[in-house]
C-alpha cells in the first residue's frame, strides 16, 4: 500500500470517528446509516429529506410560526414541487392560512375546546424516540410530542411515526399518530378543520386548472367536499404529464374519513366532523385517562404520464407493512 493511499485511509477513519462521536453526543442529531440513496440533513428545528442529491421535502418539528410538525417544499422524483411554498411567496401564492397550511400536516381544531389547527394551542416537539435514520427502504423517525393548550398547560401527548419510501411513480409518506390521554380525558370535537391536511402547489389548484377525484368517482371540490371516501387525489395534467398528491386514510382507523376539499388547493381527511359535514349529531371522540387512539394516513406524491394509473392497492399494502415500522 502506498503512503498516499494509507494517508487517505487514515484521514477517512478520522472523519468517520468525528462524525460518530458527534452523533452519539447529540440526541437530536441524525442516527443515519450510510446507505444510498437516502439521506437527511439536520438544521435548526427541521430535517431536509433527500433521495440521492435531490431534496424531496422538509420536515419541520420546531417552527416558530406554525406550531406543530409538518412537511413543506415536497417534490416529485423530477423535482416538481407539489405543496404550496412555505411561507407563501408574494406575487406567486395566495397568502391565506399562511402559517397554518405548511404543506402536509396533522392538526385538530378542537381537543378539549383547544384549537391546535389555528396555532392557538400547539403540538410541541419533545424528543425523537427513534431515528431520524435512513436505510435501504427509506427515511423514518418517531417523535414524542406534547399537546399544549393556549395557557401553556400540557393536556396530553401524541406519539408520531413517519416513514418515507419510494414506490413506482413517487414517494409514500406513512404518518401514524397515537394520541394519549394522561390523567384527564381527551375529547376530539367536531370541526371541518380536523385531521390530515395537504395544501397543494398554487399551480396545481382547481382554480388554476387542477382536478380533484375521489375513490367513488366524485370530481371537483363541490362533488367531493363532505363525502366519505377511501382516498382523494389532487392533481394537474399539463403537456402530457400528470403531477399529484393522493391522500389515503388507513382503512383501520376508527371511522371512515370525510374529505374537506377546496378549489384553492386544500385537501383534508377528517373522521371527526359528522355534524360539520352531514348536519347530524356532533362528533365527540373521547380518549379516557391513560388510554390512547391511533390514526394513520398515507400521502403519496407522484409524477407520471397523463394516462398512467396510480398504484393505489400497492400503496395500501405498503401502509399496512409499515404498521410495525418507525
Amino acid at each position: 500500500m502506498t503512503d498516499k493511499l494509507q494517508t487517505s485511509l487514515d484521514w477517512a477513519t478520522l472523519v468517520f470517528a468525528a462524525v460518530f462521536l458527534f452523533l452519539a453526543s447529540n440526541p437530536e442529531s441524525l442516527a443515519q446509516e450510510s446507505i444510498a440513496p437516502w439521506s437527511l440533513e439536520a438544521q435548526t428545528g427541521l430535517l431536509i429529506l433527500k433521495e440521492g442529491s435531490k431534496q424531496i421535502g422538509v420536515f419541520h418539528y420546531q417552527d416558530p410560526s406554525c406550531l406543530r410538525p409538518f412537511f413543506s417544499q415536497v417534490r416529485t422524483v423530477t423535482g416538481t414541487q407539489v405543496t404550496r411554498n412555505f411561507p407563501p411567496l408574494v406575487g406567486v401564492d395566495a397568502d391565506d392560512h399562511a402559517h397554518m397550511h405548511g404543506g402536509i400536516w396533522l392538526a385538530f381544531g378542537d381537543i378539549n375546546g383547544e384549537d391546535f389547527w389555528r396555532n392557538k394551542a400547539r403540538i410541541q416537539h419533545k424528543r425523537f424516540t427513534k431515528g431520524p435514520s435512513v436505510n435501504a427502504q427509506g427515511i423514518s423517525f418517531t417523535s414524542e410530542d406534547e399537546l399544549v393548550d393556549s395557557k401553556g398547560k400540557t393536556i396530553g401527548r401524541i406519539e408520531q411515526a413517519y416513514k418515507v419510501s419510494r414506490i413506482e411513480l413517487g414517494y409514500l409518506l406513512t404518518w401514524t399518530a397515537t394520541m394519549i390521554a394522561d390523567s384527564t380525558p381527551l375529547v376530539l370535537g367536531d370541526q371541518e378543520e380536523m385531521g390530515l391536511g395537504v395544501r397543494v402547489a398554487t399551480k396545481m389548484t382547481q382554480k388554476n386548472g387542477g382536478s380533484i377525484l375521489n375513490s367513488d368517482g366524485g370530481s371537483g371540490a363541490k362533488e367531493t367536499w363532505g363525502k366519505t371516501a377511501d382516498w382523494a387525489d389532487y392533481s394537474m395534467t399539463q403537456d402530457g404529464r400528470r403531477t399529484g398528491v393522493l391522500l389515503i386514510p388507513d382503512s383501520k382507523n376508527l371511522k371512515k374519513s370525510w374529505f374537506h376539499n377546496r378549489d384553492y388547493g386544500l385537501m383534508v381527511a377528517n373522521m371527526f366532523g359528522n355534524k360539520s359535514f352531514t348536519g347530524g349529531e356532533a362528533s365527540a371522540i373521547r380518549i379516557e385517562p391513560n388510554q390512547s387512539l391511533t390514526i394513520r394516513y398515507g400521502v403519496y406524491w407522484y409524477e407520471c404520464g397523463a394516462d398512467q394509473t396510480v398504484p393505489i392497492e400497492r400503496l395500501r399494502n405498503a401502509m399496512q407493512k409499515n404498521n410495525l415500522l418507525p
